[in-house]
């Protein structure tokens, strides 16, 4: 009995590290990041330094599966493995009356689609720059976000001192892919 469980131990080790391998020679696609960048204008007003004010949803509208097939036309939507956000950034632009990004204290970004719920990505903190905001992101899984090209980030803007304005800022950010058969 404690040979057939032996033998049996060895053989799941051995299946399992076959699937491995193959799973590896058949990701012939290596993981690619996939960049969005929109240029936003927020009107900014700020009344409390406590709570945090909503901007509306930001679409996205990234179609993955023609990213996918622009990196090889042998894969699709449906060899999707895993997305998750890498790097987030945004970038003063300009603002009506001068107000530049270090009005900003904290912020929140949260990833949004259809039939999901809202999912905090990327988190800055103690913001003082006036020109750069560099989030933090959460390294969670997100594939389900991007299963359609309806997909939207939401801003949430803590405020550092009240003020009212309507700044332009480039969001600049990069999800990573992959994609196996």
């Amino acid at each position: 009995m404690k040979k057939l469980l032996l033998i049996t131990g060895i053989f799941m080790l051995l299946l399992t590290s076959c699937r491995d391998i193959v799973n590896n020679v058949l990701d012939a696609l290596p993981p690619f990041n996939v960049p969005f960048s929109t240029t936003l204008t927020v009107p900014f007003a700020s009344v409390s330094t406590t709570t945090y004010t909503r901007t509306p949803e930001i679409p996205m509208n990234i179609n993955l599966d023609a990213e996918i097939k622009a990196n090889n036309p042998n894969f699709s939507i449906n060899n999707l493995k895993s997305v998750k956000l890498s790097t987030l950034s945004l970038d003063y632009v300009n603002s009506e009356l001068g107000t530049k990004l270090d009005v900003i204290k904290n912020a929140r970004i949260y990833v949004k689609a259809p039939n999901q719920a809202e999912r905090l990505i990327a988190t800055a903190y103690s913001n003082t720059n006036p020109n750069t905001i560099t989030f933090t992101t959460t390294d969670d899984e997100i594939l389900d976000y991007f299963k359609t090209s309806q997909n939207s980030l939401i801003i949430e803007i803590q405020a550092s001192e009240v003020t009212a304005d309507q700044i332009t800022m480039k969001m600049n950010s990069s999800f990573k892919i992959k994609v196996q058969l």
